[in-house]
């Protein structure tokens, strides 16, 4: 027999239950159909016209949107037309694309943990270059970083960049033991903050006999900004990292030398959470022979994209460009292949690379 407790308890589930499913079912008003449908539009318009491949994989876009409309147009929630679009953009089976709901808009995030997908940044017409987290459809793990957040300030930045609900940035330097620089930052994003600080820590790693640039875990951002931290390490000029390429055009991504840079050996870190602009720039540095690669393979995801907010108040983020390495590696679908590859103690083993090179 129940006590009354447990009773109240389980009388206390259900109708919290119910009041959840019930709000899951709203109906939608007249007036939010009208802007779904409208939104479901904006999505398919988007990708017809800036998807990097004119034929969209193959796909047969226009009886894809014959047999979505429907479907938007009977949704019942919002739950539901969510789903249905990101059905049928997970059908073009490419990174960077997501439905971010507009909720995330609206509530502060807590933590560093990054709200939706990874992106590399390019400029779209008429569009602010906007970034965001991990790939759509296939979430990378969680990195192990093995150094701490700056105790300065332990919940990191709050930021606000363009199409993005806000973001925490975090950013750490230190001198490890033996002398070795090391570098950690969450997002390629805010260079205003950024960048100065990656340029002092160059200036005060001037003499280490090696620096790591540890990117587990950061899935992306402003892509220009691979460029201009290359241009810390590399003092040659006319190198390149790669190449983006939209319908339009082809964009180098060009490195400009800093007038100081770091000429020492360089290690970077990486793993499955690294993605797009922290893959074009392992990739490129690995591809110059200006750095040694440790960790394990990277997300695979690294399809410039920007992010539009949708007549019904939701998010969208969407690729419109390809990307190659200077060597002519596609990154989107195979990743960064570190030079060593190693899952516990990474640090550990970009420090001993570096000291076996200091005792040469």
């Amino acid at each position: 027999m129940l006590s009354c407790r447990w009773i109240n308890v389980l009388v206390a589930r259900t109708i919290f239950l119910f009041l959840f499913a019930a709000a899951a079912c709203a109906q939608l008003t007249p007036s939010q159909k009208r802007a779904n449908q409208d939104s479901f539009e904006t999505v398919w318009r988007t990708v017809r016209d800036r998807h990097p491949d004119p034929k969209l994989n193959g796909l047969d876009w226009n009886a894809i949107h014959d047999a979505t409309a429907p479907k938007i147009a009977q949704a019942a929630s919002m739950d539901e037309v969510r789903s249905i679009l990101r059905e049928m953009i997970y059908k073009l089976d490419s990174s960077h694309y997501a439905i971010i709901p507009a909720e995330r808009y609206e509530t502060k995030t807590p933590s560093a943990a990054p709200p939706t997908v990874g992106s590399t940044v390019a400029p779209g017409p008429a569009q602010t270059p906007a970034t965001a987290t991990t790939p759509a459809q296939q979430p990378p793990p969680a990195a192990t970083v093995e150094a701490a957040s700056d105790a300065s300030d332990p919940a990191g930045k709050a930021i606000r960049f363009a199409n993005l609900p806000e973001l925490r940035l975090h950013f750490e330097a230190k001198t490890l033991p033996g002398g070795i620089g090391y570098i950690r930052f969450n997002e390629f994003l805010d260079p205003v903050s950024i960048m100065p600080k990656v340029e002092a820590a160059v200036r005060d790693f001037a003499k280490a006999p090696g620096v790591i640039i540890d990117l587990r875990g950061n899935p992306g951002g402003i892509g220009i900004m691979a460029m201009g931290i290359a241009g810390f390490f590399i003092s040659e000029e006319g190198r390149q990292l790669g190449k983006m390429t939209l319908r339009e055009t082809t964009l180098n991504f060009v490195v400009f030398p800093r007038p100081q840079t770091y000429d020492g050996p360089l290690a970077v870190l990486v793993d499955g959470g690294s993605a797009s602009t922290a893959e074009i720039f392992a990739q490129g540095m690995q591809d110059l022979g200006r750095a040694r690669v440790f960790g394990t393979r990277t997300a695979a995801a690294a399809l410039p994209s920007d992010i539009i907010r949708l007549p019904n108040g939701d998010g969208f983020q969407y690729a419109q460009a390809g990307y190659t390495s200077f060597k002519g590696r596609v990154l989107e679908g195979n990743g960064v292949v570190p030079d060593e590859v190693v899952e516990n103690r990474v640090i550990e083993a970009a420090q001993a690379w570096i000291t076996g090179l200091t005792r040469k």
